[in-house]
Order: structure tokens, then C-alpha cells, then sequence
């Protein structure tokens, strides 16, 4: 069986190989054979195809789209619902006593003592009450430029009664004071045995009380207006007394964006024991003096305008009549960093004894200054902060001033019977002169950390005189700073130092001869003064704080007066304790 199967295999292999070959033969037969074409032959080439321009569709018809379309709301129900929370109460510190007292006592070389004492009442919502006693004294001996040796026994009190009281849209507010100043005449009286004025101390006493009402409206658009009363009565040792009555009142309302104000005073003194000179004897000066000051103020964006004049009129002893511009203008260049201010005023002096002899208590009793008039004093510069805690300015004046008063040391030549003589002292009179005077300044302000702080303030002045040499006791340059350190909590430090340039004074030297007594103005140059001060408090705890300070550190020899010399070092420590 598989014997012819296999026989079969192999015929059915020789058939397929005799065909295959058969076929490729044929094949061969066929390729071989010649074939020729007769025809002419015409090549053709097909035109390319160009790319025309596309054509330019342009439709008329406008189509505006047009939406209607509706939201229909639908609640959506959430099932969560808040805690509530209990609300917050702010809670605040609890106050801390309040100390009602306090006393500082003190005590240093040239036998100086100082006591002050004060108190004020527990907190109120109604009434504040105070009472102050104050205490300074010194009599170490100074050495005057001639080698003596001399006591100033200089003097002060002070004790004052003060009080305001809170009502729903207003205050009332009042003081009752008495103050002493008692003194040496210690200065030289230039060589000449004899003096012009036979006394060699002094005493002064002042007396006053005032009174203030004035309401205190939020609302400015509300007119607020005040009333105030002053009375002083003051009384020296030798022969002269004043007494001072001023009466003001005050009146402002916003209207639109602009503010509008008005003040009115009416003061009235009386002195007696004036001398004009050495021989002329002044019985009273009576002046009552009217001052109305209308003015405008509107503030707008960085923009400060006050717009105003000042009425001046004077009646009695002292006849004026002036009106001076009060104007001024502050514009906030950069915001909160820089501002431009400028303005113009003037103002009348009625120079009455009280106040020269608190401004040089070494005149001669009764010394009569004329009225100072400021014709206008033209102002401006720049402010600004430095950084938070920074701030500087720097300003110029230029005033023309008449009548100013400028202190020299007093003295006379009087005809006798027996001839001329000279009468010298160690007091101060003045002499007048109209005067323009320019200031510039700058005063920093600066607060490196919260521990340290720094304030300072220099002024150049230049005087131009009509008549007389120099300005006397006037200095070119004044300069003032003071530092401040707190070391710690209980530790802290003060520094300052007082520079004043040289000043000018005048006096005359007299000379005897056959011709009699001949007079020579002299004048001379006080040394600049540099006067440093250091300081310490330590506070020991809440009630204890003792304390240091010395003044004239490097112990200078210098003169605030024509013939007067300050105390050279010195030095105060104290203790200070509230309860």
C-alpha cells in the first residue's frame, strides 16, 4: 500500500518538471521575434498648470446676532448648618494706679538746693485738680574778671493752684499762682567808686489768675467759641509796680470747606516807677491795647492757606494805630515727606517792665522801653520726615524791625555844683535803633531705635543797624542739641550741649582831668559760650528714682551779661518719689 502510494508521488513530480520546462522553452521562441513600427513620431509637451489670483468675495447684507437667553434659578438645598460661636468680648487691661503725688529733692556745689512738689488727682471724667511748690536756690561765689569774689544769692519760688473742669460740650479751666525771684546785683560797675543806683539786690513778686471757658463742639460746622480773663500784679523791692488786666475771647466756624475765625483782646496795664533816664522820673505809663485778628483758614488735599490781618490799636501813654498781614501757606509737596511753607506777619511790643526785667533781671528798677514795632517779617522753607521717627526743618526769616531795644551796661554824666562827675553801675539800660534782621535755620529731629533720640536746632542771625555799631548781646550763632538714651528699663542717659557765638557789648569808660570828667564808648567781645551737659536716672522701682546731672562741663569762664560771669561746673543729684 505505501509502495503505491509512493509511486504515484513520483510520476505525478516528472509530469509537473516536463511541463514547466515545455513552457519556458515556448517562451524563449517568443522574445526573440523582431517587431518593427513605421509611423512619425510627434513628441508633445502638456501645458503647466497656473495658479490664478483668488477671487474677491464682497457681501452686502449685514448680519447683527441677536441673544435671548434666561437663567432660571433653582434653590439648591444644602443640608449643613453652622455652630454658632459665642461672641468675642474684648477684654481690656486692667488700669493702673495712679500716683497723686510726687516729690523731687536735690542738691549740688554753690550750696544750690531744689525741692518740687506736685499733685493731681485720681482719675475723673469731670475734673482735673493740681498743685505745684517749687523751690531753686544758689549762692556759691563766682570771681568776677577783676579777681573778687561775689555772692549771686539768686532765688526762686513758685506755688500754683490749677484746676479744669469737663462739662457735656464745653470746659472751664483755671490757675492761681504766686511767684518770687530774689538777687544780686553782683556784676562790676566799672572802676568808679560812685554808683547811680544805691541798691545791690533786688526782689521781685508776682501774683495772677486766670480763667478759661470755651466750647468743645465736634462738630465744626457748629460755631465754638471761648472767653478767657488774666490778671497779674507784679511789685519789685526798689519802686516800681504793674499791674496786667487781659480779657480775649474767640470765635470759629466751618463753612463749606473753609474755616473762619475770629480773636479779639483787650489788655490794659498800669505801671509806676518808671525812669526814661537817670533824672527823669516816669510816674505811670497807662496803655490799653486792642488787638483783632480776623481770619480764614482752608485745608484741600495738601494744600494749608490761612488767609487773615492783624489790628493793632493803642491807646493812652503808648498811642498806636497798625495793621500787619497774617498769611501763610503750607503745601505738601510729596506725600508725608516733604513740604513747602511760607508766610507774612508782623506785630507791636508794648515792652511793659514785667517782661524785660524776666528777660534781664540785672535792668535797673523801673527801666522804660518804648513800644518795638515788627513792620513785617517775611518766612519760609521746607519740612519734612526723614522716617517715621524722623522728621527736619529748614527755615529763613527776614523782618524789618523800629525800635529795638539792645541792653548796655547803665551809666551817666551829671552837673553838680562842685562840676561834672560820672555815675556808674553794674545795671543795664538800653539803647533803641531800627534794625533789619535776616534767620536762617535748621532744626532735626531724629529717632534712631526707641532707645536713642536726638533733637537739635541751629540759627545763624545777621543784623543790620541804622545807627549804632553793632548789635549788642546779640549773637551771630546759636546752636542746641540734646540726646537721649534709655540703657534699660531702669538705667537711662541725657547729654546737651549750648554753644552761643560771641556777642558785642558797649560801655563807656570815664577818665578824670583838668577839664573835668571825659566819657569814651568802649566796646568788646564776649568769648563764645560751650556749655556741655550730661545726665543719669536710675530708677530703683515703681516709687524711687534717683538722679544726676552736670552742667559746664568744661568748666568754662563765660558771661550771659556784660560784666556778669556764669557758675563754672556744677553739679545737681537728687532723688525723686512718687506716691
Amino acid at each position: 500500500m505505501k509502495k503505491a502510494m509512493f509511486k504515484k508521488i513520483i510520476l505525478s513530480a516528472v509530469i509537473f518538471s516536463f511541463v514547466c520546462v515545455t513552457t519556458y522553452a515556448q517562451e524563449e521562441r517568443d522574445l526573440n521575434k523582431e517587431v518593427e513600427v513605421k509611423t512619425t513620431y510627434q513628441p508633445k509637451i502638456n501645458k503647466s498648470k497656473r495658479i490664478g489670483e483668488l477671487p474677491t468675495l464682497v457681501d452686502t447684507a449685514k448680519f447683527t446676532p441677536s441673544f435671548n437667553y434666561f437663567i432660571q434659578t433653582k434653590p439648591l438645598s444644602v443640608g449643613f448648618s453652622p455652630a454658632l460661636i459665642p461672641a468675642a468680648r474684648i477684654v481690656g487691661e486692667p488700669l493702673k494706679s495712679v500716683n497723686s503725688h510726687a516729690l523731687t529733692l536735690a542738691g549740688g556745689n554753690y550750696a544750690t538746693l531744689f525741692g518740687d512738689y506736685r499733685y493731681n488727682n485720681q482719675r475723673s471724667k469731670t475734673s482735673d485738680l493740681g498743685v505745684h511748690i517749687r523751690h531753686y536756690s544758689t549762692n556759691g561765689k563766682v570771681e568776677l574778671a577783676n579777681g573778687d569774689e561775689v555772692k549771686p544769692d539768686w532765688t526762686e519760688q513758685l506755688a500754683e493752684v490749677y484746676g479744669k473742669i469737663y462739662l457735656d460740650d464745653s470746659q472751664l479751666s483755671g490757675r492761681v499762682y504766686y511767684g518770687h525771684k530774689g538777687y544780686n546785683y553782683y556784676g562790676e560797675t566799672m572802676g568808679f567808686n560812685m554808683n547811680l543806683f544805691n541798691y545791690d539786690s533786688q526782689k521781685q513778686d508776682r501774683f495772677g489768675l486766670n480763667a478759661d471757658f470755651k466750647t468743645t463742639f465736634k462738630d465744626q460746622e457748629r460755631l465754638n467759641f471761648g472767653i478767657g480773663l488774666e490778671y497779674e500784679h507784679f511789685v519789685d523791692d526798689i519802686i516800681t509796680s504793674e499791674n496786667d488786666l487781659l480779657i480775649k475771647a474767640e470765635a470759629k466756624i466751618k463753612r463749606g470747606e473753609g474755616l473762619w475765625s475770629l480773636t479779639s483782646e483787650f489788655d490794659y496795664f498800669a505801671t509806676d516807677g518808671l525812669y526814661k533816664s537817670s533824672l527823669d522820673l516816669l510816674e505811670e505809663r497807662k496803655t490799653m491795647v486792642w488787638n483783632l485778628n480776623p481770619q480764614y483758614s482752608l485745608q484741600t488735599g495738601g494744600l494749608n492757606l490761612s488767609l487773615g490781618v492783624n489790628a493793632v490799636i493803642a491807646m493812652g501813654d503808648d498811642s498806636e494805630t497798625k495793621v500787619y498781614p497774617d498769611i501763610s501757606i503750607d503745601f505738601e509737596a510729596v506725600d508725608e515727606i516733604l513740604s513747602i511753607f511760607a508766610g507774612l506777619d508782623g506785630g507791636l511790643e508794648m515792652n511793659r517792665y514785667n517782661d524785660i526785667a524776666d528777660e534781664n533781671p540785672f535792668v535797673y528798677s523801673g527801666l522804660h522801653v518804648d513800644p518795638t514795632n515788627t513792620k513785617y517779617r517775611l518766612f519760609g522753607g521746607i519740612k519734612g520726615s526723614l522716617s517715621s521717627n524722623s522728621s527736619f526743618k529748614l527755615s529763613a526769616e527776614y523782618s524789618e524791625v523800629e525800635n529795638q531795644y539792645f541792653f548796655i551796661r547803665y551809666s551817666d554824666l551829671l552837673q553838680f555844683s562842685t562840676g561834672t562827675e560820672a555815675l556808674v553801675s553794674n545795671k543795664f539800660g538800653i539803647e533803641h535803633d531800627d534794625i533789619s534782621l535776616l534767620r536762617l535755620g535748621a532744626e532735626v529731629t531724629v529717632g534712631w531705635t526707641d532707645k536713642l533720640q536726638l533733637n537739635s536746632s541751629v540759627w545763624y542771625n545777621s543784623y543790620s543797624m541804622d545807627i549804632l555799631e553793632d548789635a549788642w548781646h546779640k549773637p551771630e550763632f546759636e546752636m542746641n542739641v540734646n540726646a537721649s538714651y534709655l540703657f534699660s528699663d531702669k538705667l537711662s542717659f541725657q547729654a546737651g550741649v549750648s554753644v552761643l557765638g560771641e556777642r558785642t557789648v558797649s560801655h563807656f569808660e570815664y577818665s578824670s582831668g583838668i577839664g573835668g570828667v571825659s566819657a569814651r564808648r568802649v566796646t568788646e567781645n564776649l568769648d563764645a559760650v560751650y556749655d556741655l551737659s550730661i545726665g543719669a536716672n536710675y530708677r530703683l522701682n515703681e516709687h524711687f528714682t534717683a538722679f544726676g546731672k552736670v552742667n559746664n562741663l568744661f568748666a568754662d569762664k563765660y558771661y550771659q551779661w556784660d560784666g556778669y560771669p556764669s557758675q563754672r561746673l556744677n553739679f545737681l543729684l537728687g532723688i525723686k518719689v512718687v506716691f
